[in-house]
């Protein structure tokens, strides 16, 4: 059944890594299949959980046994049916992968084979075991280990041997086995109600060990570690029992209901009970890292406090909650990606823009001004033009900062540099900031001889403090290729670099001049909005359609190292390359051969301009939509696998991951052409924030991108030889692949000679019955006026709660219009209905009204018509050659790049990369 992507927002902050843990840091809990989603688990009663060697995650619930597959659930239904009104009549106690792909699952009703030609459970040993299996484990020679309230079996493919510990008392407690723990190919563990039974599995030698610990009750489940077995208990507490010296002794008593799963990874002991949520477990130290119980907050807590099933995997915590709840999935909050917050500041859903740190305050920039937080003390300031009394501050859009001497300067977009102390919070007047009033400041390099260069949208300024000189270099007085100076780098070499809106230059700060002799020709023109050098003398040159542009120190070898676009890049002390992209962050190794990409997670997507910076310790702040971030590039990242799942020929399942073999090719039919591939990420990541790219060859030529999207179809493929190849974005260690053929179809010959007569019959049959036709040429006069950016209106009213005569409609609709055309309200991001109201002197109700049953749009959609006329006027003006998309948007009033392109197409029927390609060309 298909679990729809908001029950599948379990995401992983990002899941690469083998995960630790450490006390102290929370994890986050998401929930899947319970009874809230839209779409669940087919049996949402989860009892068992299961990981296979290929990486599946199973649960066995009162009705199946289904595998997560990304966005769906393969469910296993039972091949028998049930007599009766039981609401769990087939519950799953137990899962195992013997050999591999080799399932057996234990119910309350007896042992069964799973078949996955038909995806169905087989009853096995129908009269031998009929009664309930309790535990399934398997030794090192691939014998089955089958716990069940009679007993225990051992099954090694040529016969079943049952093994009772009390012959003389079939009903006894003894004879119900709970767990197993494996000791070596001839010894197990048997856990009991009353304790421990010793089993050679050979000789059927039984030696048993009862538990002298009554006030801890019945025993209920273990965990082996080393030489110790864990055991879970009826009164809540855990004891141990000493395989060297066989002796049993208390161990940890913190609970009270009764322990129902153990689990162990690295050190921890994951603890379910049956009425007090989950633990978590530090063994070396004995106390609890972490806990979680049921509460009300959504997606903060558990589902449930009964706890049925527990599962550890790579600090992954899975939990299975009874009572038809679904299950709980905890995922540890990766510290290598961490939201800025400095006590009451919280950056979330704060659109950063820019960063920079100085010894005492931290400065972010933002789309309404900034703030500048002092760093020992914590405490906020937030200033804006609207709260600027001095009126120093001519916009709110902070592209940049830079310290120089005790003030610290800052660029803006469109209103050049305003000079700002912290220490006092007061803006002061220079030269620099008289120069530069009305311009957008990319960015401040400073030089060995404290010179201040500033790359700005009018040339390349130099600022001299001691003199106070300012000097502008433009196209016009310096050969530079632009005016629009975006970046501005001084190299390992000496070297000056300024990136341009028309291309690269090295530029004589001596002499004031541009050249371009060293660079290839094809280079000159493209516009550089970002230059940085990384350790080894790799230049790299982030062009303003995000491509990057590398060559190596003595610029001999230019290329493009990447099959993706950046916008923003530095390098951390192990030497990997982070870039900033729309989606994301991308990792690159020194070599630029080997990339890991980490999805948006919670908008931790670098804008347009700012590059990512690093501090002092070697963290890189990254800027983000919804944000400010800090990476710790040290944490180890391992991507997780892709799998292809399934194959389907003609809207058919043709064959699934059972079948599927890298190594292997399918041959079809030439009518078996439509092909649809399902894939999905072993690391199960939210479906919105997973990212893969898939090529098929024989086809396709380059790899194509696919976002919140698990499958894959092509139809109508002509015969050839094919391999489709699946992985996660720029992932090149795992790919996943399958080949295939379509044959030939010999007979097409006689089909397209039938074909090719009957064409000529029926031409000949219309010339014959041909007529002509008067054509009409529509006047120029006839044609629409294309250039009329007036909202049509229709003035026949529906049905409405405010009496209103078309005349007064038209009088306030006209008001309106005035209102919008000539103050431009809309591009205030945050206008709302209600000061529009005011502002042309109306109530908000009759607003409502007007949009409501004349205008027929909604009032955002009235607003946002307007901000698409201005982004479409800023085109004709050639702003897209200054700005980036997301910039441009931003100056047009809106508020995020979702909304941006979502209007965008609404009303134009096109996107804005398609709308500036016609426009352009």
């Amino acid at each position: 059944m298909t679990l729809e992507k908001h029950i599948l927002s379990f995401v992983l902050l990002v899941v690469e890594g083998m995960l630790t843990f450490v006390l102290g840091n929370d994890y986050t809990i998401y929930s899947i299949g319970n009874e809230g989603s839209q779409s669940k688990f087919e049996d949402t009663r989860v009892n068992c959980i299961y990981r296979d060697t290929d990486g599946f995650i199973w649960i066995g619930t009162g009705a199946t046994v289904e595998r997560i597959n990304g966005k769906n659930t393969l469910p296993y239904h039972f091949a028998e049916e049930y007599q009766g009104s039981a609401p769990s009549p087939f519950l799953v106690n137990t899962i195992i992968e013997n050999y591999k792909h080799d399932f057996w699952v234990g119910t309350i009703q007896g042992l069964w084979h799973m078949n996955h030609s038909n995806r169905t459970l087989e009853r096995m040993f129908t009269q031998e075991i009929n009664f309930s299996v309790q535990v399934l484990k398997k030794n090192e020679e691939n014998q089955l280990y089958i716990g069940t309230v009679n007993g225990l079996y051992i099954y090694d493919k040529n016969q079943l041997r049952h093994i009772i510990i009390d012959e003389k008392n079939i009903l006894s407690p003894n004879n119900r086995i709970l767990d197993i723990a494996i000791c070596n190919s001839q010894s197990i563990w048997l856990l009991t109600a009353n304790g421990l039974v010793l089993c050679d599995t050979k000789s059927g030698a039984l030696k048993q060990y009862s538990c002298p610990l009554a006030a801890c009750g019945q025993l209920k489940c273990l965990v082996k570690i080393e030489d110790i077995l864990y055991l879970g208990t009826e009164k809540g507490g855990i004891i141990t029992f000493d395989l060297l010296h066989r002796n049993f002794a208390p161990y940890w008593n913190t609970v009270k209901a009764p322990i129902s799963s153990l689990t162990y990874e690295k050190e921890v002991l994951g603890i379910a009970t049956a009425g007090q949520g989950l633990y978590l477990l530090s063994l070396p130290e004995k106390r609890v890292l972490y806990s979680a119980t049921y509460g009300t907050e959504t997606g903060q807590d558990l589902l449930s406090n009964v706890i049925s099933s527990i599962l550890f995997f790579q600090g992954d915590v899975w939990c299975g909650t009874n009572y038809y709840q679904g299950l709980n999935i905890l995922r540890k909050r990766n510290e290598a990606f961490k939201r800025y917050d400095k006590g009451l500041f919280k950056s979330k859903d704060i659109s950063v823009r820019s960063c920079f740190h100085t010894k005492d305050y931290i400065f972010i920039g933002t789309r309404e001004g900034f703030y500048y937080i002092h760093v020992q003390t914590g405490k906020i300031n937030y200033i804006n033009t609207r709260n600027d009394k001095s009126e120093r501050l001519h916009s709110n859009l902070i592209f940049s900062f830079h310290e120089y001497g005790e003030e610290i300067f800052i660029g803006t977009c469109g209103g050049g540099i305003s000079s700002f102390n912290p220490r006092t919070g007061t803006f002061n007047e220079n030269p620099l900031t008289r120069t530069c009033t009305s311009n957008d400041i990319f960015m401040f390099l400073e030089d060995a001889n404290n010179k201040l260069w500033l790359a700005t949208s009018d040339g390349l300024y130099s600022y001299d403090k001691q003199t106070e000189s300012i000097t502008e270099y433009n196209a016009s007085n310096s050969n530079m290729p632009g005016n629009i100076v975006y970046g501005a780098y001084i190299d390992s070499s000496g070297r000056f670099w300024v990136g341009t809106d028309k291309g690269l230059a090295i530029f004589d700060s001596q002499t004031g001049k541009c050249n371009q002799d060293m660079l290839p020709e094809i280079y000159h023109k493209e516009a550089i909005r970002y230059i940085f050098e990384g350790r080894d003398g790799t230049l790299i040159f982030a062009q303003l359609n995000n491509k990057l542009l590398v060559t190596d120190k003595s610029l001999t070898h230019f290329y493009y190292p990447l099959p993706t676009n950046c916008h923003s890049i530095t390098q951390d002390d192990q030497g990997y390359y982070w870039l900033g992209k729309w989606d994301g962050l991308l990792r690159v190794n020194e070599k630029m051969d080997r990339y890991t990409f980490f999805p948006a997670i919670n908008a931790l997507a670098a804008n347009a301009g700012p590059p990512i910076s690093k501090d002092e310790y070697g963290k890189l702040w990254v800027c983000g939509m919804k944000g400010l971030f800090i990476v710790t590039p040290q944490n180890e990242f391992v991507p997780s696998s892709v799998r292809i799942t399934e194959m389907q020929v003609n809207g058919k399942l043709y064959a699934d991951n059972y079948v599927l073999n890298p190594d292997s090719t399918f041959n079809l039919n030439s009518n078996e052409n439509n092909i649809t591939f399902i894939f999905n990420s072993l690391g199960y990541e939210n479906p919105e924030q997973i990212k893969y790219e898939y090529m098929l060859e024989g086809r396709d030529s380059i790899w194509t991108e696919l976002v919140n999207e698990d499958k894959v179809s092509y139809f109508n493929l002509p015969a050839g030889n094919y391999i489709f190849h699946v992985r996660k974005f720029l992932d090149m260690e795992y790919v996943d692949q399958i080949a295939f053929n379509i044959k030939h179809n010999h007979s097409w010959l006689v089909y397209s000679s039938i074909a090719g007569i009957l064409v000529i019959i029926l031409l000949l049959f219309t010339y014959k019955k041909k007529t002509k036709t008067p054509i009409h040429v529509e006047k120029p006069e006839d044609l629409p006026d294309i250039t009329q950016k007036e909202i049509k209106i229709d003035m026949q009213p529906t049905e409405s709660y405010v009496k209103m005569s078309k005349e007064e409609a038209k009088e306030v609709i006209d008001t309106l219009k005035k209102y919008m055309q000539e103050q431009k309200p809309y591009l205030n991001v945050d206008l709302k209905q209600s000061e529009v109201a005011v502002a042309i002197g109306y109530p908000t109700y009759l607003l409502s009204a007007i949009f409501t049953h004349y205008l027929k749009m909604g009032y955002y959609d009235f607003v946002n018509s307007y901000r698409v006329e201005q982004f479409k006027q800023s085109i004709n003006e050639g702003q897209h050659k200054k700005y980036t998309l997301v910039t441009l948007a931003e100056k047009c009033g809106f508020k995020s790049k979702a909304s941006f392109f979502r209007a965008f197409k609404k009303f134009t029927g096109t996107t804005p990369n398609e709308y500036i390609q016609q426009f352009d060309k």
